[in-house]
């Protein structure tokens, strides 16, 4: 998972769209759903993908050995590498997913070493492939058409998942062009920001959110339809030597509240509400505005203050008002601004907020 891989950068070196309709149909073999969601004009929209692309297998680990977790299913030779992840249903890690780098007709190798982290013969897990923005955004998405390479009317920005520090930007941007120009060989698609490079096959991974930039003149609206998650999605939360914010999403298309988010297993609690160590930043898409701050910031008080009539919970910094009701919308985007500490992993594994 790309959190571990920002692990190593810094042990070595140390959205939510306004959702219109939700539309989910149960089935016995998974459940299927639609979200048609609004990207305001002038501003960023911050997107979570609460929907997964296609379940290629449902299986479990004949056995594992390092990073190659076997199955009884007959697979294809390669046909995973690079383009899906590996989501454990079960067991020691439920709910952390790894990116398949190898298949073989009767295995995946992932990019982490699951069986030191405890993945054992028996475990469960699925197959899914990973979003990108040819697969999430075709040309019948809604996503707003520009027809100047150079000045591109609506943009996706991904996050950098590999940046250390607080206040991190974007890693990269990237628009749809109409085919209309010769300089991109009157070939419709999507195009990096700048490079001009095809972008059609970039990934969009589950861990974090991206923003829709809109500067097209209207709102528009996009449609998504995938998977509705029914089983655990969660991914690491790294600490540095430094501040260090993690760009997280809530995955899935119902809100979570602080107190059913299970943040606190990865938000270390604070004795000093008048000096927190580790918030959690929340951002709406209320408004308008482009760069746009955080709509508030909260911290875990461990009851230990009479301030806080040594009741430990949620709380708002600045104004200590108690906010374990407060949501994080469905898809919404949030930062972990983890304190300065030793170099560390932490894993956070949300309960499903919902039943179908």
């Amino acid at each position: 998972m790309n959190t571990s891989q920002k692990l190593i950068a810094l042990l070595s070196g140390a959205a939510l769209l306004s959702v219109s309709s939700l539309t989910a149909q149960t089935a016995t073999t998974a459940p299927v759903g639609y979200v048609t969601s609004t990207a305001a004009d002038a501003s960023d929209t911050f997107v979570g993908t609460v929907l997964s692309e296609q379940i290629a297998l449902t299986s479990s680990a004949s056995g594992v050995a390092g990073a190659v977790v076997s199955t009884a299913s007959t697979l294809v030779e390669d046909a995973y590498n690079a383009t899906h992840y590996v989501l454990f249903t079960t067991g020691a890690k439920d709910g952390q997913w790894y990116e398949v780098v190898d298949t073989t007709t009767n295995s995946v190798v992932l990019e982490t070493d699951v069986a030191a982290l405890g993945v054992t013969t028996g475990d469960e897990f699925k197959v899914i492939k990973f979003w990108t923005l040819d697969t999430l955004f075709p040309s019948s998405s809604g996503f707003a058409v520009s027809v100047n390479p150079f000045s591109p009317v609506a943009q996706v920005l991904l996050n950098n998942l590999q940046a250390t520090g607080i206040n991190l930007s974007s890693a990269s941007s990237y628009f749809y062009h109409d085919g209309s120009s010769v300089i991109l060989s009157n070939t419709a698609g999507w195009y990096k920001t700048g490079a001009l490079t095809s972008a059609g096959a970039v990934r969009l991974t589950p861990e974090t959110y991206f923003t829709i930039r809109n500067q097209s003149g209207s709102d528009f609206d996009v449609v998504v339809s995938g998977s509705v998650p029914v089983e655990i999605v969660g991914t690491g939360v790294v600490s540095a030597a430094s501040a260090q914010d993690n760009q997280l999403v809530n995955p899935y298309p119902s809100a979570l509240s602080l107190d059913a988010s299970g943040l606190t297993d990865v938000v270390t609690s604070s004795p000093n509400p008048f000096s927190p160590g580790d918030q959690v930043l929340l951002f709406a898409n209320e408004g308008t505005g482009i760069n746009r701050s955080s709509l508030a910031s909260y911290f875990y008080h461990d009851g230990s203050s009479v301030i806080l009539s040594n009741t430990a919970g949620w709380y708002q910094v600045g104004s200590l008002t108690a906010s374990g009701a407060i949501e994080i919308p469905a898809g919404g985007a949030f930062w972990i601004r983890k304190a300065a500490a030793s170099p560390s992993l932490a894993e956070w594994a949300p309960a499903v907020p919902y039943s179908l």
